[in-house]
C-alpha cells in the first residue's frame, strides 16, 4: 500500500466538499498572510513551509510571512492558529502530532483537534526514521533490544518533543519489547539533531528530512523506519515493524486555517495549495528534503483528524505514558 493511501484510509470515505458562497473570497488577499509553523527552523515541517512559500505566494497574489512558533511539541503554535481571527490571514502548516496525539500526553491541551481548525489540504507525508550516534554498537532494532537489556537503564533515546510522533513511537517500542530507555523530549527535530550528532543522546527518533543528509554524512546510522513499509531512499534498511510489531508511524503535514475561516476562502486556499504540490518544482525540492507530496480536500482532511484522534485514543493510554 503506497503511504498516501495508508495515511488517507485511516480517514475513511470523505464527507462532502466545502461550497462556495456567492462571491466572498474574491479580494482575498488584500494584505500579507502569516503562515505559522509550529517548530523550530531546521524540522521537516519548516522545509515544507519554505518549500510552499513560492508558489502559494504566486498562487494567492499575495506575500506569505513564515513565523516559527516552537514549544511543547507543536502545540505552541497550533493553539495561537486556533485562537486567531477565522479571516483566512493566520494559517497553519503542522505536522499530525502536535494536533492529535499531543491531546492525550499534554495536560490541559488547549484546543480540540476536531472542531478548532478549517483544514484546508494534506501536504506531504513525514517518514520517521530510528537513528543512533556511531559509537553505540548497534546496527538493527533487535541489536538495540540486545544492548537495552544487557545495559538496563543506560540508554535514553529523544525525541522533537512530548507528545510527537517519535514519542509516541519510543514508547511502544518500550512496552512491545520491555525495555528500559528514558525519553528526552527536545524542543523540535533540529535541536534533537544536533545532540544526535554530539552525542549527548545514543538513540533518537527523525523525520527523514532531517536524518538522511546525515546519515549520508556519516555522523549517524539510521537503523531501521518506523513505517508501514521500507522506504524507497532506504530501500536496504528495514522496518521497526518487521522485528516489533506494530509500531508504525502515521504521519504527516497539512495546511489549516482557523475553525470559521469562509468557506469561500478555504476552497481558494486549497485549489492554490494542491496545485503547488503537484508541481514539478516543488515535487522535486520536496524529494531532495525526503518529503513526497500529498493533497486531499477539506472533506478529506477533516475526516483523516477525526478518524484519527479516535484511533490514538484507542493506542495511547495503553502505552503508560503519563500526560506532563
Amino acid at each position: 500500500m503506497r503511504r498516501r493511501d495508508f495515511i488517507l484510509a485511516l480517514g475513511g470515505a470523505a464527507a462532502v466538499a466545502t461550497v462556495p458562497l456567492a462571491a466572498a473570497g474574491e479580494d482575498y488577499p488584500s494584505r500579507a498572510i502569516t503562515l505559522i509553523v509550529n517548530f523550530p527552523p531546521g524540522g521537516s515541517t519548516d522545509a515544507m513551509a519554505r518549500i510552499l512559500r513560492e508558489p502559494l505566494t504566486q498562487g494567492l497574489g499575495g506575500n506569505i510571512i513564515i513565523d516559527n512558533r516552537g514549544g511543547a511539541g507543536g502545540t505552541t503554535g497550533a493553539a495561537a492558529v486556533a485562537n486567531a481571527k477565522p479571516d483566512g490571514y493566520t494559517l497553519l502548516l503542522s505536522v499530525n502530532s502536535s494536533l492529535i496525539t499531543n491531546k492525550f500526553l499534554q495536560k490541559n491541551f488547549p484546543f480540540d483537534p476536531r472542531t478548532a481548525f478549517a483544514p484546508i489540504t494534506l501536504t506531504s507525508d513525514v517518514a520517521l526514521v530510528l537513528a543512533v550516534h556511531p559509537s553505540l554498537p548497534v546496527h538493527d532494532v533487535s541489536e538495540l533490544i540486545e544492548y537495552a537489556k544487557k545495559n538496563p537503564g543506560k540508554l535514553a533515546y529523544g525525541s522533537a518533543g512530548i507528545g510527537t510522533m517519535h514519542h509516541i513511537m519510543g514508547e511502544l517500542i518500550k512496552q512491545k519489547t520491555g525495555i528500559e530507555m528514558v525519553h528526552v523530549p527536545y524542543r523540535g527535530g533540529a535541536p534533537l539533531m544536533q545532540d544526535l550528532i554530539a552525542g549527548n543522546v545514543k538513540v533518537s527518533f527523525n523525520t527523514l528530512p532531517t536524518a538522511l543528509p546525515q546519515a549520508q554524512a556519516g555522523m549517524i546510522r539510521i537503523i531501521a523506519v518506523a513505517e508501514k513499509a521500507r522506504l524507497p531512499e532506504l530501500p536496504d534498511i528495514p522496518t521497526i515493524d518487521e522485528t516489533i510489531g506494530g509500531v508504525v508511524n502515521i504521519g504527516w503535514n497539512g495546511l489549516l486555517a482557523p475553525a470559521g475561516t469562509p468557506a469561500p476562502i478555504i476552497d481558494k486556499l486549497n485549489a492554490v495549495a494542491v496545485a503547488a504540490v503537484k508541481t514539478p518544482d516543488v515535487i522535486a525540492k520536496m524529494k531532495l528534503q525526503g518529503l513526497h507530496a500529498m493533497s486531499s480536500t477539506p472533506a478529506e482532511f477533516a475526516s483523516l483528524i477525526a478518524r484519527e484522534v479516535d484511533h490514538w485514543a484507542a493506542i495511547i493510554p495503553g502505552i503508560g505514558i503519563q500526560p506532563d
